[in-house]
């Protein structure tokens, strides 16, 4: 174990210097950030700069400009939270296996009194070990910084990646990734890059196409107008979904439907409101033609008070796909070259 750990900790310290300095310069963006947002939201602007008195309206207009510069740098903090649990993992991972087989320390350390399965093991003990004890408090600061920018919803695509403890299961799951791809290339570089393409595909896949298919979506009536007063990640938008939500699709359905329609149904629906909208020049409007099919304007989106189980179920499955390379790994490893 202790030589595991002085080959990999200097990949170690490296992070875990970065991560100080990513969490130094976040906390002051969150703090500025969030400042603003409460005197935003506070009296006498409470959101909106609309409907006040001169004097206000100015003051308020000035502090809306000054939230919206607040934020310019977020994408970038989006980005590093991002990249920053799998790019990790997948490094660990490289250096552990491939690094080794290409500077032909694996032989001496094949050839020793332990069996290989025993030093691959050590291997994913220390590494898995390094990245929850770096990657847990900067989970934890992510998630907060989502709240004091007000950036998005925690529920929605954009921040859910970094609202919870997946950064710490993707950091999991890209180590015993490149522990399985070093096995197969042997060669650092090449296993660092078809890794990182893997977890990208990986990751935009279950994102995109997976994840909105485990909730149960709720459906919410629009409105003619919609108003939105406050921030994303606690305020309501009039005659729409929740802004704590995550909106789906926007669509139609018959008045006399009850639940959640389907999507077959929504996309009839909402061909029909396009046919009528066009049916005639100049086109007619859509309440107009709602109103003569018997149509409903509708939003589907996810409550937020199923982030937690969102992010129960995208963190089993990085980890359960990881158990499932760790294993193929033990296996591929005892009938592998030196």
């Amino acid at each position: 174990m202790w030589v595991v750990w002085r080959q990999q900790r200097s990949i170690v310290i490296a992070f875990a210097l970065l991560a100080v300095v990513v969490s130094v310069w976040t906390l002051i963006m969150g703090l500025h950030e969030q400042s603003l947002w409460r005197e935003f939201l506070s009296a006498p602007c409470k959101g909106q700069f609309g409907g006040l008195t001169a004097s206000n309206a100015k003051f308020c207009e000035g502090l809306q400009s000054s939230v919206s510069s607040s934020g310019k740098l977020n994408e970038v903090v989006l980005g590093i939270g991002i990249a920053f649990a799998p790019l990790f993992g997948l490094i660990l991972g490289v250096n552990a296996v491939a690094q080794e087989i290409e500077q032909k320390t694996i032989r001496l350390a094949w050839t020793q009194s332990g069996s290989r399965a025993r030093w691959l093991m050590n291997k994913y003990l220390a590494s898995v070990v390094s990245l929850v004890v770096i990657l847990a408090p900067l989970c934890w600061l992510f998630s907060w910084w989502v709240g004091a920018s007000h950036d998005a919803a925690r529920i929605t695509q954009k921040v859910f990646a970094i609202s919870g403890f997946v950064e710490v299961t993707c950091g999991i799951f890209c180590f015993a990734l490149a522990v399985v791809v070093g096995l197969l290339l042997r060669r650092p570089g090449w296993s660092l890059a078809v890794g990182v393409v893997l977890f990208a595909a990986i990751f935009l896949g279950f994102t995109t196409q997976v994840l909105p298919n485990l909730a149960s979506p709720s459906v919410a009536t629009l409105q003619g107008t919609q108003l939105g007063v406050g921030s994303s990640s606690g305020f309501t938008v009039t005659g729409g979904a929740p802004a704590d939500s995550w909106p789906l699709s926007n669509g139609y359905m018959p008045k006399t439907e009850k639940g959640v329609p389907s999507t077959s149904l929504m996309n009839r629906s909402t061909n029909k409101m396009y046919k009528c909208e066009s049916s005639e020049t100049p086109q007619r409007p859509p309440t107009i033609c709602a109103k003569h099919l018997g149509l409903t304007d509708i939003q589907l989106y996810i409550p937020g008070n199923q982030f937690w189980t969102l992010q129960s179920l995208e963190g089993g499955f990085y980890l359960i796909v990881a158990a499932l390379l760790a294993a193929l790994s033990l296996f591929a490893v005892r009938r592998a070259k030196a």
